[in-house]
């Protein structure tokens, strides 16, 4: 034991200020350097237990030190200071202000964080020493000094063996022996000794208790070499079998480079640090809480900011991608839910009910607003379509809404009879209320009264006639010839050629149609399909002509739509008339109001427009427009009152003048 007087002064410099060890060989001492304020260690060798046969042991610590100097987890050496009559030198060594490990693991069980840094500490150090050919040998917790910020460093290489190739094998029993490796105790291994040795510390840290039991280091050795380790279910499996590894019997099958252990170590500290990721990000939706649980999880695994980010970019995506599988999941469960009840709900007396369950599961798959509304606005009207309204059932009830019209309206259902049933021919007589021909056109529909200026132009071969006297696209050339062939048929007496050409013309207008609306062409397919009502009409093919009618209507509702929420009112006002048209000669007569409403509000924005910059005759066309629309209402509309004011201040400005 070496006797140093506390607070005296060594070799002039050195302070001393504390007994930090006093081992069979050394003496450590903490003490202050004066010129430099350093705290340092002071390792004392006496020359009583240093004779010359034990020099080349210091000679080979001091080395050892030095090849390894400023590594972060081994001690350094600062100087060697020479000797003197009792001692035959003082090792100056850098201070660790710690605990050794075997000081932290009697004291307390070890959090399984800081054991991992531990153990990783103590790889990366023997990665060091093994690239400088260096075996500690005597590898244990007791070498193991941990600094405040807990990072551990090896120390002690007194018992260490520096061997000329990475190759060679040491030849001396030399150790601590209740750490040794069990080729140790036969005096032939090399690095993957220290790798044993560092096992059993990782077993200590980790299960809280020695691998081994024995009453006697004789014991403890024989169970080394023939004793199945026993291991706690409470062990993750991954630090299990890294265990597994570096405490295996056969050297061969052990970690044959401290490069591995640490590589397998490194990867559970990643693998830890992604599940506390995972469960933070689970459990806590506060940015703010979150990122400053994961700021003290990556200080507490010490994992580096980049390995970090890239973790938790990783396990952000991972569970965004979970997110979207279960919200998938989720609505098709939803979907399937309103189909199946749509499906009971079919064939019997609540068909609409069903196509509302059909409505809710297609809107769960649409994101867009825009999209939605127009999903909205499709399946009102085909709801409307599925509840038409009943037709008169009795001559009396048929008088009784007669009644109910202008006398415009008579005249003009008139004219439409007249035409209608002109020939008295059976085959034009329907045989039940509403499954006979359309009422016929009165133009395109730009006149807004549908009054026809006379019979002839009601015909949908005059309309279709006058259609195609200014081709107004390629594909009707084709629509063009059917018609000509059609009319010379007529013309010839033969009038069921002419109408199965006209039934052909349909056929090629609808086709068109399907084929513009699948390209959202909306206007350019409510045209074909209202030419494929005029044709399946003069074909007599009533009940195709009426679906036409209703498509046609639809989709100029949708494009007078899109054109009023661009503020674009005359051509939203006129294809709003034209689905009006359509809806009308379809008997859908709710259907044709809603449009006949909506296009004297457009108009009456383009009335209001007119006025404001002074156009007189535009504004007071628009409201002459709109009061005549207005009479096929059933009710005054805000528009229909907007109109006439309008038309007051215009009477009223002239009479000014």
């Amino acid at each position: 034991m070496v006797y140093m007087q506390i607070n005296g002064l060594v070799l002039g410099k050195y302070r001393i200020e504390k007994l930090i060890n006093n081992g069979s060989f050394a003496s450590v001492f903490r003490a202050k350097e004066e010129f430099t304020n350093r705290t340092v260690a002071i390792k004392v060798l006496p020359k009583s237990i240093y004779p010359s046969g034990r020099m080349r042991y210091l000679l080979t610590e001091l080395s050892a030190m030095g090849r390894n100097w400023g590594h972060s987890n081994i001690v350094s050496i600062h100087t060697v200071e020479p000797g003197d009559d009792e001692y035959v030198a003082y090792i100056v060594m850098e201070y660790v202000d710690g605990p050794s490990l075997r000081q932290l693991i009697t004291a307390t069980p070890l959090r399984r964080n800081l054991s991992i840094n531990i153990a990783l500490d103590i790889s990366r150090g023997l990665v060091a020493a093994h690239e400088q050919n260096i075996i500690h040998r005597d590898i244990k917790p007791q070498n193991i000094l941990l600094t405040a910020d807990q990072v551990a460093k090896i120390s002690d290489f007194g018992v260490a063996r520096i061997l000329e190739a990475s190759t060679d094998y040491a030849g001396t029993i030399t150790g601590t022996r209740r750490y040794m490796a069990p080729e140790q105790y036969e005096g032939s291994y090399d690095y993957r000794a220290d790798l044993y040795s560092t096992g059993l510390i990782l077993y200590e840290m980790f299960m809280g208790k020695f691998p081994f039991r024995g009453k006697t280091q004789d014991e403890i050795q024989v169970r080394k070499q023939s004793e199945e380790i026993e291991f706690d279910y409470k062990l993750p499996e991954d630090m299990r079998a890294i265990l597994q590894r570096a405490l295996h019997r056969d050297v061969q099958t052990r970690y044959q480079t401290a490069s591995e252990l640490y590589n397998d170590l490194d990867h559970i500290r990643k693998k830890w640090y992604a599940d506390a990721v995972r469960h933070t990000m689970t459990e806590q939706s506060n940015p703010a809480i979150q990122g400053a649980m994961l700021s003290e999880h990556r200080k507490d695994l010490r994992v580096s900011a980049e390995v970090a980010e890239k973790i938790e970019l990783d396990i952000s995506e991972e569970q965004k991608a979970k997110t979207e599988k279960q919200n998938e999941l989720q609505l098709e469960a939803q979907v399937n839910l309103h189909y199946d009840k749509a499906i009971q709900l079919i064939g019997g007396t609540q068909s609409q009910h069903a196509l509302q369950e059909v409505q809710q599961a297609h809107r769960l798959y649409l994101s867009s607003v825009k999209a939605t509304k127009k999903a909205d606005w499709i399946f009102r009207h085909l709801s409307d379509l599925m509840t038409p309204p009943q037709p008169p059932s009795t001559a009396r009830e048929m008088i009784g809404l007669i009644d109910q019209l202008s006398t415009d309206e008579v005249a003009e259902l008139r004219t439409l009879l007249n035409n209608r049933f002109s020939s008295r021919d059976i085959a034009d007589v329907p045989s039940a209320v509403g499954s006979g021909p359309l009422p016929t056109d009165g133009g395109t529909g730009s006149d807004l009264t549908f009054q026809p200026l006379n019979p002839q132009e009601t015909a949908p071969e005059y309309v279709l006639r006058k259609l195609h006297e200014a081709l107004q696209a390629p594909h009707e050339r084709l629509a063009a010839e059917i018609r000509q062939s059609a009319e010379e048929h007529a013309q010839a007496g033969k009038s069921r050629r002419s109408r199965a050409e006209y039934k052909k013309l349909g056929e090629f207008y609808k086709t068109s149609a399907d084929n513009f609306i699948e390209s959202e062409n909306w206007e350019s397919g409510a045209d074909c399909y209202a030419r494929a009502r005029l044709a399946y009409t003069a074909s007599r093919r009533y009940n195709r002509a009426r679906q036409c009618a209703q498509e046609a209507g639809t989709y100029y509702a949708m494009r007078a739509d899109a054109l009023e929420r661009e503020l674009t009112w005359a051509d939203a006002g006129r294809l709003y008339a034209l689905s009006a048209d359509n809806y009308a000669h379809a008997n859908l007569w709710e259907a044709a109001n809603q449009s006949l409403s909506r296009t004297t509000i457009c108009y009456f924005n383009v009335a209001e427009n007119a006025r404001a910059i002074g156009d007189l005759s535009l504004t007071y066309d628009y409201c002459d427009r709109i009061l005549r629309i207005s009479k096929r209402l059933k009710r005054t509309t805000n528009a229909e009152a907007g109109a006439r004011k309008l038309l007051r201040e215009i009477e009223n400005l002239f009479t000014a003048r």
